[in-house]
């Protein structure tokens, strides 16, 4: 039973072979493994077409792991040259499969694709990343069922490739155990060495069978041309001919092989040898010769001498025409030079030749062109008139060099053209014989290089200007390979690091600056961001520590980008920055910034304290100052009263006025004891301990609207509430600052109109922060929009006290409370319809 060990297996046939019995030091266990695993081997390594190994393996890592069916993925090419998705399926039929997609590297299959391990899950419907990927979200409808699942990756041991993965299944949990799991990783290092094999196998099929088609076709072509062909080794003996030329020379060919080439030549040999140094320069040769049959018969000639490489020696193939004289020989001579003139006259290189004595006698169209001078003014040696007088002595010379010891010869000078119009010229020419092998002059062509020298010369100051600047900037710059290898440094790398552009030549850069972690651990080249960035393809910027050649740690900034052309990558430029004189400098601004900070905090405390001082001063001052006003004002009231009812029983009544005076005095003194306490009472918010807790607004509210009943009852008022009914804050305040709103506005209702209040709270989150927004709104008397702020400033009043009573303290209260639960408030009002004030107060968690 799956997850009981391995103690035997099935050998395929429906028999059951006995337990496997360990060996000494060995667990059963382990020798059941290694027994299973060598007798796969045996059947893997004994098959090397790729399809059915692919089926094979398949089939015994099904049978080894107890899955309920098992599939092997990776990508082909056939022999068409077309990539494929190879798969295999192993416990169902093949057609289960084939109308479902191809597994994709989502989070599932990325560890098998990837080759980063093995993949064992019990139950893979329930792996968090399970079902996270569309369409699908989890398998197609109709898919294999799999609860159980292992997938190993094949990885090529010689250059870690991924060849593929092999995926077993099971609709049954906890099938596969960790002994599964070692048998299934060693069916795919076997696998992977299969393949390996088999992949050489069809790739050496595969070129056997190129070689042979191309032999055919080089084989046919050389022996049905009709033109003679000779190969001669680099001694110039003919190592090979094709059937024309053993008809052309009336040898046999077992004859021609071994000949040296002179033996067929008319004239001397050094006319061969002369052909030979003029192949062996790189050149091809073209000309005419007199060649001889074997019955002594004479053979006119023409002939292409190339030079080629076989087995790292040079050899030279000869294609030989035989134009001997015969019937309509003298049209077919003309129109090949009038063909040859035409070209030459039209190349838009210049042509030139000399005779023996280095003479010039021709030149072609494109020369006269250039310089504006008839063929004439270039006959002899004033060809050379045209050439910059700066060069023409220097050209001279080499020319004459060359023309004395039959050399090729090559040199670059300028002319000046009919335009006047300087160019910059190379001039390449070589000896030629005539087909008796007499030396007759040199032939020669003229190249315009001006471009090219122009391009050469700019990319010659741009790369002036970059070693400029490479080798003077402060930044040290890398180049390197696609193995990492270090290809270029800049002075101030070598001077970062340490180390010579030429000992860093071995190994990649990493394993030089950057292979321990600061705590004395081994940094891994695979963990490095360098790296990664380079197989992903993609620049990187960040910050690292880099090890001195002497062994102390620098911390750096550093930009590495990869070099690609046509996706491939072929290296990275590294940019890096030491960044230890900025750290001290961070460290010491840091260090500075916490002093300042400490410094500024004492000075806050001092004056936090002298404010609370001061404050408690002023509070003693207010509150004596407020007995001290309130007294006098009582006796003004008390003795205005007496004064009132004394004045019933004196002849005085008959006065009107002196009623008006004595009710002025009693109103003035109230109005003033009622600010004397206004004040009090706002000067003393900012110093009581605040306490807050849960408040339910819609009773407070019910017991401010039951307070002011008579005021209410005079305006037939209405309150309307909705929403939230539980806020934070401090209950005495929010009851004053509803109190005051409520009363403000019963104060400025609308005569024509019921008053109507309304109060909404809700819950909003702004900024990551929660508050409890509170509306309150009426329907009175409402005010100018632009007096919105100045309502909460203290004694401010829009209306005079002859026709609304109040202090103008109120609102002043109302926005000191809301500060006080660190709130917001504002106003909006229109003036003939009403009010609305808009409050913030944060939940409960600001004042945890």
């Amino acid at each position: 039973m799956p997850g009981e060990g391995i103690q035997a297996h099935s050998n395929g046939q429906g028999q059951e072979k006995e337990a496997l019995i360990a060996q000494p030091g060995e667990s059963p266990q382990t020798s059941a493994i290694l027994e299973l695993l060598l007798e796969s081997a045996k059947a893997i390594t004994s098959e090397v077409d790729l399809e059915k190994l692919v089926q094979r393996i398949t089939d015994i890592g099904t049978s080894l792991s107890h899955a309920q069916f098992g599939a092997f993925f990776y990508n082909v090419i056939n022999e068409s040259g077309e990539e494929y998705m190879l798969y295999t399926i192993s416990g169902v039929p093949k057609e289960a499969f084939s109308k479902f997609p191809m597994p994709r590297n989502t989070k599932i299959f990325d560890p098998t694709f990837s080759g980063r391990g093995t993949v064992r899950y019990d139950d893979v419907t329930q792996q968090p990343h399970y079902a996270q990927n569309p369409p699908y979200q989890g398998m197609p409808r109709g898919h294999l069922p799999v609860r159980s699942y292992l997938a190993a990756p094949v990885i090529s041991p010689i250059n870690g490739e991924v060849i593929g993965g092999l995926f077993f299944g099971h609709s049954d949990t906890g099938v596969f155990t960790a002994t599964s799991e070692k048998l299934i990783e060693g069916v795919a290092a076997q696998a992977a060495i299969a393949m390996g094999n088999a992949r050489l196998f069809e790739e050496k099929k595969k070129t056997e069978r190129t070689l042979l088609e191309q032999r055919e076709q080089y084989s046919s072509i050389f022996n049905s041309t009709s033109d003679a062909i000779l190969i001669y080794n680099e001694d110039g003996i003919i190592a090979e001919t094709n059937p024309a030329a053993e008809k052309m020379y009336g040898y046999a060919h077992r004859e021609l092989i071994g000949m040296h080439g002179s033996l067929l030549l008319q004239q001397s040999p050094e006319e061969f040898e002369g052909i030979r140094e003029i192949v062996k320069t790189g050149r091809s040769y073209t000309g005419t010769a007199i060649h001889r049959r074997k019955d002594g018969v004479a053979i006119h000639t023409d002939m292409v001498v190339t030079p080629f490489l076989f087995k790292d020696r040079q050899h030279l193939l000869a294609v030989i025409r035989d134009v001997s004289p015969y019937s309509g020989t003298a049209e077919a001579l003309r129109k090949m030079e009038a063909f040859a003139n035409t070209i030459t006259q039209a190349s838009p290189v210049a042509l030139w030749m000399t005779n023996n004595k280095a003479e010039n006698t021709y030149v072609n169209q494109t020369w006269i062109d250039w310089t504006g001078r008839p063929f004439e003014m270039h006959h002899g040696a004033q060809w050379m008139d045209a050439i910059d007088p700066a060069d023409k002595a220097p050209m001279r010379e080499a020319f004459l060099s060359a023309f004395q010891h039959r050399k090729n010869f090559e040199f670059e000078f300028r002319i000046t053209r009919r335009d006047g119009g300087v160019r910059w010229c190379v001039s390449n020419a070589s000896p030629y014989y005539s087909p008796t092998g007499v030396f007759e002059g040199y032939a020669g062509s003229c190249m315009d290089i001006t471009d090219r020298k122009t391009t050469l010369e700019k990319l010659q100051s741009r790369n002036a200007l970059i070693n400029t600047l490479t080798n003077n900037t402060m930044q040290a710059l890398f180049m390197i390979d696609d193995r990492q290898v270090c290809t270029y440094m800049n002075p101030a790398a070598e001077q970062m690091t340490g180390y010579k552009l030429h000992e860093l030549q071995e190994k990649p850069l990493h394993y030089y600056i950057h292979h321990t972690r600061q705590d004395g651990r081994h940094y891994p080249i695979d963990d490095c961001p360098i790296d990664q960035a380079m197989k992903a393809h993609h620049q990187i910027s960040g910050e690292e520590v880099f090890v001195h050649r002497d062994s102390h740690f620098y911390p750096v900034a550093f930009i590495f980008s990869p070099i690609l052309e046509n996706s491939i990558l072929k290296g990275g430029v590294l940019e890096v920055r030491d960044t230890t004189e900025e750290k001290r400098i961070q460290e010491a601004l840091r260090t500075r910034e916490e002093l300042e900070k400490y410094i500024l905090e004492q000075k806050v405390k001092e004056r936090t304290a002298e404010l609370e001082k001061l404050n408690y001063e002023l509070l003693q001052f207010t509150s004596v100052a407020s007995h001290d006003l309130k007294e006098p004002l009582r006796k003004i009231s008390i003795f205005s009263k007496m004064l009132k009812d004394k004045v019933d029983h004196l002849e005085l009544l008959s006065d009107p006025a002196i009623y008006k005076y004595i009710d002025t005095i009693i109103y003035s003194s109230g109005r003033m004891s009622a600010l004397i306490d206004d004040l009090l009472a706002f000067s003393r918010l900012s110093q009581d301990k605040l306490q807050f807790e849960q408040v339910d607004l819609q009773a407070l509210l019910q017991q401010i609207w039951f307070d002011l009943e008579i005021s209410v009852k005079e305006k037939d008022a209405e309150l309307r509430y909705s929403g939230e009914t539980m806020v934070t804050g401090v209950p005495l305040l929010l009851g004053q600052l509803f109190q005051n709103l409520i009363s403000n506005s019963l104060k400025f209702a609308h005569k024509d109109r019921t008053p109507v209040i309304t109060v909404h709270t809700a819950k909003e989150q702004v900024d990551g922060e929660y508050f409890t927004h509170i509306t309150f709104a009426d329907n009175g008397i409402g005010f100018k929009n632009a007096y919105a702020e100045k309502i909460f400033e203290v004694f401010q009043r829009l209306h005079t006290k002859d026709q609304y009573d109040g202090t103008g303290i109120g609102l002043a209260i109302v926005k000191k409370i809301v500060s006080l639960h660190h709130g917001t408030i504002s106003a909006v009002g229109v003036e003939g319809e009403g009010s609305r004030f808009e409050v913030e107060l944060p939940w409960e968690g600001r004042y945890s």
